[in-house]
């Protein structure tokens, strides 16, 4: 058991998590970390890979106004710009698509999405089906539809078996973007700079804070609401039978995870106008596959390749293939020449992690063999690595979204990361993490500002 009673105890050390404690340790709060795996980042998460390092988790930074990891890292010199990258339409029987084609195709389905009215309760695959029967462009290309379903993919707009839990257009408006450049990189190092700034790790190590997180915590509960009058207590319970105690908890764990342990994660169980949130609200599955080759075989690098498939070429692959034909398209990898990265997101990343990384790479190999074989000469795979964001029990999903479920029973970001209180005005369990940033969700600058939030929130509390 904890023997001293802690400020402030914060659950999950992802960026959210991070960011709370290094301003709540600043502030002079005494406050302790509480993590369930065995590193800090929670899905940021960055692994050597030869003398460099490759992102599993979040990669870039999302733009350069209003985005506190730009301010954090770029007056160090962390964030590269990237180059122009050659773009390739590629059709699933093998044949190259026309760029300009191609490009007309999705800046119609773009301004489509664009020009919807945002203030109902329909969801963006109902707007671009929609749109391929009426916009005048995509009514007289025959490959329409074919785009359409890549559209859907490469957006992840969510709702494949059940549309309520497709992403709304409002959610659009909701979700704010940060002028910029939207693809800024690490340099080679990784997303999991921003922890060690956080931490003041970087640039100098031996200049770390000593915050003090614990790993290998998963909590088990929450008990909130203390007998003890005049001085109440949050009282948290570890699944290796080890108690904390404190002030006040900041909560950062995933949406996710709320999804599906909210019931007895809390003691007593939260108000309704949150559990509805928390149904409501979605979690986007989006998977890497990291492939290396023997040698580039793209003409040109940086590199993208969208894939397009139609219907008959689908029919050719076996049902325990069909996966292979999610994969909306490849992209090179900053600092990496032989890698590629593959997409896949939904249901489809869902069965590929699944299966073994052998079963992955055969995958990939045939989606090379049918796909791209026929205008490149494709160098072999030496070695494949995927992510597995859904079946991890601390993260269950990628990002959250906004569904028409929001636009239909309620729940939004904004009542996610409301606290509850102790009496009037004592906040004792706060909400942080991307599900909860108002207007930046899906991002790891939200999630980051999500946990200022709330340390602030609390800092002001302690003071008064």
């Amino acid at each position: 058991m904890s023997a001293q009673i802690m400020d402030v105890l914060v659950i999950g050390c992802g960026a959210s998590g991070i960011a709370a404690l290094r301003k709540l340790h600043d502030a002079g709060l005494k406050v302790l970390g509480l993590e369930a795996e065995d590193r800090i980042g929670g899905r940021i998460k960055t692994v050597q890979y030869g003398d460099c390092y490759l992102d599993v988790g979040a990669a870039w930074c999302h733009g350069e106004k209003d985005n506190i990891v730009f301010e954090i890292a770029n007056p160090l010199g962390l964030l590269g710009r990237p180059k122009p990258d050659h773009k390739w339409y590629v059709l699933s029987n093998g044949e190259l698509l026309r760029s300009d084609v191609s490009e007309g195709i999705l800046t119609a389905l773009d301004g489509e999405v664009a020009k919807a009215d945002k203030n109902t309760k329909q969801s963006i695959s109902e707007c671009v089906r929609k749109a391929a029967k009426t916009n005048p462009t995509l009514k007289k290309e025959k490959l329409s539809q074919a785009f359409v379903e890549w559209f859907e993919r490469n957006n992840h707009v969510g709702g494949q078996t059940d549309p309520i839990k497709g992403k709304s257009l409002k959610g659009l408006e909701e979700n704010w973007g940060c002028e910029g450049e939207f693809m800024l990189n690490w340099k080679g190092r990784g997303y999991r700079t921003i922890l060690d700034v956080l931490l003041n790790k970087f640039p100098e190590p031996s200049k770390e804070l000593p915050i003090q997180i614990h790993f290998k915590k998963e909590v088990e509960t929450i008990k909130w609401r203390s007998s003890q009058a005049g001085n109440p207590l949050v009282h948290v319970k570890c699944k290796d039978g080890s108690l904390y105690s404190a002030k006040s908890v900041i909560v950062t764990v995933s949406l996710g995870v709320l999804k599906e342990r909210h019931n007895k994660l809390f003691n007593p169980q939260l108000p309704a106008e949150k559990i509805n949130t928390i149904n409501n609200l979605q979690l986007c599955v989006l998977d890497k596959i990291y492939i290396e080759f023997s040698k580039p075989w793209w003409p040109e690098t940086p590199a993208s390749f969208t894939i397009i498939w139609q219907e008959e070429d689908r029919a050719k692959l076996s049902k325990d293939e069909q996966w292979i034909t999610e994969i909306s398209g490849f992209n090179t990898v900053e600092y990496h020449p032989n890698v590629l990265l593959a997409w896949i997101y939904g249901n489809a990343a869902e069965k590929m992690e699944k299966l073994t990384v052998e079963e992955v790479k055969f995958g990939v190999e045939k989606l090379l063999n049918v796909v791209f074989k026929k205008s490149f000469d494709v160098s072999p795979v030496k070695f494949v690595t995927r992510t597995e964001w859904a079946s991890n029990p601390f993260a269950r999903g990628s990002y959250s979204y906004r569904s028409v479920a929001n636009e239909e029973k309620g729940g939004s970001a904004i009542i996610l990361s409301e606290p509850l209180y102790y009496g009037e005005n004592f906040p004792i369990v706060c909400f942080a993490g991307e599900a909860t940033s108002h207007h930046r969700h899906a991002s790891v600058h939200g999630a980051i500002e999500s946990g200022f939030r709330e340390a602030d929130r609390l800092i002001a509390s302690f003071k008064k």
